[in-house]
């Protein structure tokens, strides 16, 4: 009885936690460590929604923060772009991100329970995600003018 408890109980367990998955995005940003003003972004596109955020360096810092509803039509478009064993054996860093002020920019996956994020030289990333990194950037550019 003990025993059929007890695997009674891990099974419940097991079906929690496979009905507990974390969310799936994909996140592009940029930031100027030097710079004053809003000057870092970052663009979250979930299945279902997508999160922009753009915040200020130094004092006094400010944040702005907005998220939308949407069909996942981006999300899937870049998602089906991505070859996840190739992405995850990227290195983490490319080149100097953020060096005298260049810029950075990366490139984040997060499927199931492991993210892997790659950063790079503002403008300047790895050939493998060159594409992709102009179809975020469109996204961006998109959402920033719709906000306008």
């Amino acid at each position: 009885m003990a025993t059929s408890f007890k695997n009674l109980c891990f099974i419940l367990v097991m079906l929690f936690m496979l009905s507990c998955r974390p969310a799936a995005y994909i996140t592009h940003g940029s930031s100027f460590g030097h710079c004053q003003g809003m000057c870092n972004k970052e663009l979250k596109l979930y299945p279902k929604k997508t999160e922009f955020k753009t915040w200020s360096n130094g004092p006094g810092i400010s944040q702005l923060e907005k998220g939308v509803a949407t069909t996942g039509k981006d999300y899937e478009a870049i998602l089906a772009k991505i070859d996840v064993k190739k992405f995850k054996r990227l290195k983490n860093t490319y080149g100097c991100p953020d060096c005298a002020d260049g810029g950075a920019e990366w490139i984040s996956l997060k499927m199931g329970f492991s993210t892997k994020k790659v950063l790079f030289e503002f403008g300047n990333p790895p050939e493998e995600l060159k594409s992709i990194n102009d179809d975020l950037r469109k996204v961006q550019e998109s959402f920033e003018t719709k906000k306008k």
